[in-house]
């Protein structure tokens, strides 16, 4: 006879005890969510529900030249700008 379970897919490892920021922390048997800290000896719940879409599509990411480029000239730096052709590189 086998005491253990088998293992829940669903069960999220939590870094830390809510409570008292303990990191000894052991799954319980009170459900297949369940996690008891052996620092403060509470029992808690953790769910992962999933995630929403985002309002507003975030604006797309601009090159690392052209960041630096922006940054440069942000700084006063004017003397090390360069011109960035097409193909995001050096002109």
């Amino acid at each position: 006879m086998s005491v253990r379970r088998a293992p829940n897919p669903n069960r999220n490892f939590p870094s830390f005890c809510p409570y008292c920021a303990g990191e000894e922390l052991y799954p319980h048997e009170g459900s297949d969510f369940s996690w008891k800290c052996g620092e403060c000896l509470r029992i808690f719940e953790v769910k992962f529900y999933g995630q929403d879409d985002a309002d507003v599509a975030p604006a797309p990411a601009v090159s690392t030249e052209e960041a630096l480029q922006n940054s440069l000239r942000r700084h006063g730096h004017d003397a090390v700008l360069r011109t960035i052709g097409h193909t995001g590189g050096n002109a």
